[in-house]
This record gives structure tokens, C-alpha cells and sequence, in this order.
């Protein structure tokens, strides 16, 4: 109980909104493309890494709220193309990707559990964006946007070893996930380690 009271502290739902207010910047503003690599459509955002340093900065479950509360501003304030199908997708991957750290750092907070904590993440980024994609986000997109054929191409471009749906999630959203989720890690990692101290005053504000 006294988590929860902690989690929902005035302070805390200030740096959590702020935290959030940074991940819509990031991820409406800053992703990236690697058009040499992966077909168009998908791009490398680095709007968890808010999300992950509330994580180990202001709560085990600010991740959580902070991943949530994006994608809700996200739609209020840019509203959608992708008939919220890109918002439903990034809350579910999301989610996955930080759930693992969420609940190492509950147990203890030392660099080997953050270290674990990001490499199952990394596994969950990763198992869970084959699965979104395969079972809603590709045939929603086919069904409102393209034909299924038109993405399929749109991945055999740069892949030629794609030809459905399935080797477009094994070899274009599966290696996308991956790299996505290390330099997502790599990113927060080294942006805690800078403002260390500025993080462990926040920690105990």
C-alpha cells in the first residue's frame, strides 16, 4: 500500500507528467527511419526512454503510467493516421518492453538487475511486437490502409526473403524490435549515468 501512496504522491505525478509530455515529443518529433535496412513504415522512436528512466528514477510502475499517459496525449493533441492502430500497437510493445524492468526493480535497484531487467526487455519488445503485428496491427493496416500484398512489398523491397506475412515479422519487425530495443537501452543507460546525481535527488524528493 505504501507503494501505491508513493507512486501517486503529488511530486511523483508531476515528474510523471513531465516524463510523459517528453515521451510525446519523442515520439511524435524524433524517430528515425533506416530505409536501407527496413521497410519504411517502421521507425526507431526513443519514447520509452522517458518511460524507463521514471522507472528507475521516480517508481518501479511510473514506466507504466508514463507509457499510458503518452499515448493518450499523443491522440488528444496529434490526433491519429492509423486509426489509433499505431497508438493500440506502441502502448501493447511498450508495455512489454518495460513490464521486465518494472518488475526487476521492484526486488532490488543495482546495475546487474537493471542489466537483467533491460535484456528481458528487450526479449518482450521484441516477442511481443511479432505478435501485435502478426494477429492485429498488420491486418488492421491491410484492412483500413493497403492491401496486404502492397506491405508485403513494401518489406520485399528491401528483403527479398520476404514474401508474406509471416517473413515480414520474422526478418523486418523481429531484427527491427531487437535493434530498436538496444539502442532504446543504450540510450537510457547512458543518459541516467550523466545526470546521476540530478537523478538521485529527484529519486528522493
Amino acid at each position: 500500500m505504501q507503494k501505491e501512496n508513493k507512486l501517486f504522491s503529488t511530486q511523483n505525478l508531476i515528474k510523471m507528467a513531465m516524463m510523459s509530455v517528453v515521451a510525446v515529443i519523442l515520439m511524435q518529433f524524433g524517430a528515425i527511419k533506416l530505409p536501407a535496412l527496413f521497410p519504411s513504415f517502421l521507425e526507431i522512436d526513443f519514447s520509452e526512454v522517458p518511460a524507463i528512466v521514471g522507472i528507475i528514477a521516480i517508481h518501479p510502475v511510473a514506466g507504466v503510467v508514463i507509457v499510458i499517459i503518452k499515448n493518450l496525449l499523443k491522440a488528444l493533441l496529434f490526433g491519429t493516421t492509423s486509426a489509433y492502430v499505431g497508438e493500440l500497437a506502441n502502448l501493447i510493445v511498450s508495455l512489454g518492453y518495460i513490464i521486465p524492468l518494472t518488475l526487476m526493480i521492484r526486488k532490488r535497484k543495482d546495475i546487474k538487475t537493471i542489466t537483467i531487467g533491460i535484456v528481458l526487455g528487450i526479449a518482450g519488445i521484441t516477442l511481443s511486437g511479432a505478435l501485435i503485428n502478426y494477429f492485429i496491427t498488420i491486418p488492421m493496416y491491410a484492412k483500413l490502409f493497403m492491401p496486404l500484398e502492397a506491405i508485403i512489398g513494401m518489406g520485399s523491397a528491401v528483403n527479398p526473403a520476404i514474401t508474406d506475412k509471416l517473413t515480414l515479422v520474422l526478418y523486418a519487425i523481429t531484427p527491427f524490435n531487437i535493434l530498436k530495443g538496444t539502442i532504446v537501452a543504450l540510450t537510457s543507460v547512458a543518459f541516467v549515468k550523466s545526470i546521476q546525481p540530478v537523478m538521485r535527488y529527484l529519486a528522493h524528493r
